[in-house]
């Protein structure tokens, strides 16, 4: 079933969770992520409420203490880098005409969609992928987005993008606190020139807060 033309003919619970979608992290929120990217691991802790220089704290690298010298070296190259984690695309990047049902049940909803024109930058990477949303119909919200790439595609000459597939799991709402990302799990396979790559990548976040409860810690 096609949800062709405006969003009215989107059904109730669609409109509701995709009004509160959120893909990333809330403004302001603090969290912890765990970073295992192929067999490598970093924990670290985000605090928005701290200078610039200071918002992220390693706190485990290969799940064990680091050392002061890769403490050290840790701060320099997060300082030269943005805060928070960011996000490939923003609610407003999809283009609600574009929404198909690929099947139902009293729970829960598949849809897929696709991106605005307008909204694929000059990369146009938006453009090459599509989405896939599982929505809760219960307590309507997104549990769970899944980002594909449609066919392979070559950003940039001798490099090959083969298989990009990113999943994000989302909490349950609750009153005064909206659906979170709890986990990301990516995997990328390709070619640059000609040698294969890839990667295995799983983001984990806990201990996600607001700002009042991360100023009142």
């Amino acid at each position: 079933m096609a949800l062709a033309g405006s969003r009215a003919e989107m059904p109730g619970y669609l409109r509701a969770a995709l009004t509160a979608f959120n893909p990333g992290m809330p403004d302001g929120w603090a969290y912890t992520l765990t970073t295992v990217r192929n067999n490598h691991s970093m924990t670290e802790r985000f605090d928005p409420t701290q200078p610039p220089a200071a918002q992220w704290t390693l706190l485990e690298l290969e799940d064990r203490t680091p050392t002061q010298d890769e403490i050290e070296k840790y701060a320099r190259s997060r300082s030269a880098g943005p805060g928070g984690t960011q996000t490939t695309f923003k609610k407003d990047d999809i283009d609600p005409g574009t929404f198909v049902l690929l099947k139902e049940d009293d729970a829960q909803a598949e849809f897929t969609a696709t991106f605005r024109e307008t909204s694929t930058g000059a990369d146009k990477m938006l453009g090459h992928l599509i989405l896939h949303l599982t929505v809760d119909k219960r307590l309507p919200h997104v549990a769970a987005c899944v980002l594909e790439l449609k066919e392979p595609y070559s950003p940039v000459l001798g490099v090959k993008m083969n298989e990009l597939r990113v999943e994000t799991r989302f909490s349950l709402p609750a009153e005064g606190r909206p659906s979170v990302p709890m986990e990301v799990t990516s995997r990328f396979a390709g070619r640059i020139f000609f040698i294969s790559t890839g990667e295995n990548l799983r983001l984990t976040y806990r201990d996600q807060a607001p700002p009042q409860m991360e100023l009142s810690r």
